[in-house]
């Protein structure tokens, strides 16, 4: 009854008035109720709509500003008052919004001079933190309850209780820097981004000594991704398998926790499947990350899709592959997503264009499960961003631009196009990494000269095709690889096309 005397007498109902909520005043005729009204319902997008719905003039900046402001100071008020049981599954999201309550209603209640109900609402926040692994707030408990029964109320067991958990929680904090750091600093090796860091901050050698030792979710993620990165960079396919293994193994331990570290490792154990060579099993483990049901059309959903999508055509079980495409293209609005996202997903349609054109593919007979109609301008003009970049991602394009232009027969146009990726391969695609590109290229270039016959092509193709086949495919980890087709592969549909021209098929 004490703890609810002091709680009481700080959150009287004067106070509770003065706190403005969402829900609170449902009057319809409020302002900051018709923008928040406006928002949800996406009939208010930007200043301008907002303007327009609740002023009916674009000259009241000031009004919109001072109502926003409001709307915010609400918005963030309600946020305290969400049930938190209803809003994750996972009891770790529910458990971390629970703690940080019970921490700010320590904070207030220390402040008013209920030092003693603060630390009882303090000891139930830490036992929290530990079960979750929120280790920065249990650094910041143990230091209240440190204070509190070291000084303000002596108890020697406490005391050492807490002492014993600072100190070792400080620990494990300052490891899950380390290991977010290394993260950090493989991730943009990994990404090839310009980074200020130039050598790793500590070697990894340091964090694997600490896994057996450090439990906690966010240290144990941050290790193995950085170990998974380091090997992807070496190439060690047979080490990432292992790693994401083993990660695998610890997120299924974390019950009651986000299951994305599950789902990461799971999905990096595929692309090691893949990277070794075993293409059947990668798929396996794509499906089972497929069975955890990431939300429709977040980046997780859009993802797996995609390892599954290449894995299929790596087989050249299209069909299959055919599935993921139109289940892509029919659930989620390709076009509006992000660039990064958007422009591979259109490239893969017009590859899989490409095969149902073939008879390769059996589409759908229902309008509702099959893709729209394809046009390749039209395809050109949706894929600026690839289109206009000099690293090599826009040779998949380049490539499936000729392909059309051959099933055409725009011959003037494609002799043209030929040239022209011959000195777009010369200038930017030199290095070890684009040696496939370069060498498919220039398979291709040797088209004319064999009068596009399928038979004449074999021998002057030859040193380009042993190149080829003796550099192993390039497969990065957001899987926007340049080659959507395996290049052995598509080389065989360009002679089915040579064949299919000759026959008179096309």
């Amino acid at each position: 009854m004490e703890d609810l005397l002091a709680l009481s007498s700080v959150v009287s109902k004067q106070k509770i008035q003065k706190i403005e909520v969402l829900g609170q005043s449902p009057n319809p005729n409020l302002l900051t109720n018709q923008l928040y009204e406006g928002l949800i319902n996406g009939s208010i997008k930007n200043d301008a709509e907002a303007l327009d719905l609740l002023y009916q003039d674009l000259n009241a900046s000031k009004k919109l500003y001072a109502i926003k402001s409001r709307l915010k100071n609400r918005l963030i008020n309600t946020l305290f008052f969400i049930d938190v049981q209803k809003f994750s599954r996972a009891n770790k999201v529910t458990a971390n919004i629970k703690s940080f309550q019970l921490l700010s209603a320590l904070k207030i209640l220390k402040d008013r001079g209920k030092r003693s109900t603060a630390m009882n609402l303090g000891e139930d926040a830490i036992k929290l933190a530990i079960k979750y692994d929120l280790v920065d707030l249990v650094v910041i408990l143990s230091k209240e309850l440190c204070m509190y029964y070291g000084v303000f109320n002596f108890n020697k067991i406490k005391f050492g209780k807490y002492l014993k958990l600072k100190n070792k929680y400080i620990e494990i904090f300052k490891y899950e820097n380390i290991a977010s750091e290394l993260y950090i600093y493989y991730a943009q090796k990994v990404l090839k981004l310009k980074s200020p860091t130039t050598a790793p901050p500590v070697s990894l050698d340091l964090l694997v000594d600490k896994l057996p030792f450090i439990k906690t979710m966010q240290f144990n993620y941050d290790t193995y991704n950085s170990l998974y990165f380091y090997h992807y960079l070496d190439r060690n396919y047979l080490e990432l398998i292992n790693i994401s293994q083993n990660a695998v193994t610890y997120f299924e331990s974390k019950e009651g926790f986000l299951s994305s570290g599950k789902f990461s490792f799971l999905q990096k154990l595929g692309i090691a499947k893949y990277l070794s060579g075993d293409v059947e099993e990668a798929i396996e483990v794509y499906l089972k990350a497929l069975e955890m049901k990431p939300r429709i059309g977040n980046i997780s959903w859009l993802n797996i899709r995609t390892h599954l999508f290449k894995a299929y055509l790596n087989i050249k079980n299209y069909q299959s592959a055919y599935v993921y495409l139109v289940e892509v293209f029919t659930t989620v609005s390709v076009n509006k997503l992000s660039v990064a996202f958007s422009e591979p997903w259109l490239v893969n349609e017009a590859y899989m264009q490409l095969l149902i054109k073939m008879g390769k593919v059996t589409e759908a007979e229902d309008s509702e499960n099959k893709l729209r109609p394809f046009r390749i301008n039209r395809f050109l003009n949706e894929v600026p961003h690839y289109s206009r970049d000099k690293s090599g991602r826009n040779i998949a394009i380049l490539i499936i631009h000729v392909l059309f232009l051959f099933i055409q027969k725009k011959d003037d146009e494609l002799d043209r196009r030929l040239d022209a990726l011959g000195q777009y391969s010369f200038r930017y695609l030199r290095n070890d990494e684009t040696l496939r590109s370069n060498a498919f290229i220039k398979m291709l270039q040797k088209l004319p000269d064999a009068h596009y016959h399928p038979i004449g092509i074999q021998r002057r193709v030859s040193k380009f095709y042993k190149r080829l086949t003796e550099t192993p495919m390039n497969i990065s980890e957001d899987s926007a690889e340049t080659e959507v087709i395996p290049y052995e592969h598509l080389w065989e549909i360009v002679l089915e096309l040579l064949q299919m021209r000759l026959d008179k098929e096309i």
